[in-house]
């Protein structure tokens, strides 16, 4: 089975509602099997495992993630994904209601009304989801390229 190289040293979750190990902000499970790990920030963890699940080759039929906090643009990205289970360690009502919608099964640590984001606050009121998913994918290649030229910037 194809599996995404973890930077922990391999010290797997066991279940998908299970603590995430130091370092670690999101993982993804097929079948109980971890697949996925990431430590980035923001929403860049979801779209690596967006990638990763584009050429995955294993059973999609029963994904499942454990993520460290969750507004409603995580909540369409991992609806996208086909996300059927998630444990959200702290998540908004606004995404909470995008689970709901989308028959994913949710759990969490602790459930706040909004995200102190502005990410969070960008798609309040928004309801179209791929003008949602187009605005966050920009966003997402954006925050990337600032990211990229800070770091050019600082190595000259």
């Amino acid at each position: 089975m194809q599996t995404h190289e973890t930077t922990y040293g391999g010290n797997y979750v066991k279940h998908y509602s299970d603590p995430l190990p130091e370092g670690i902000t999101l993982a993804a499970f097929d079948n109980g099997q971890q697949i996925f790990a990431s430590g980035g920030a923001w929403l860049h963890p979801l779209f690596a495992l967006e990638k990763f699940l584009s050429t995955y080759e294993g059973p999609k039929e029963n994904l499942a993630a454990h993520d460290t906090a969750a507004g409603k643009a995580a909540a369409i990205l991992m609806a996208r994904m086909g996300i059927k289970q998630a444990h959200i360690d702290l998540v908004s009502d606004l995404a909470a209601s995008v689970y709901e919608a989308h028959g994913i099964e949710l759990s969490w640590g602790r459930r706040i009304e909004r995200l102190a984001c502005k990410t969070e606050e960008l798609l309040s009121t928004m309801d179209d989801e791929d003008q949602m998913y187009q605005m966050l994918k920009e966003r997402a290649t954006a925050a990337k390229a600032r990211v990229e030229q800070e770091l050019t910037g600082k190595a000259q």
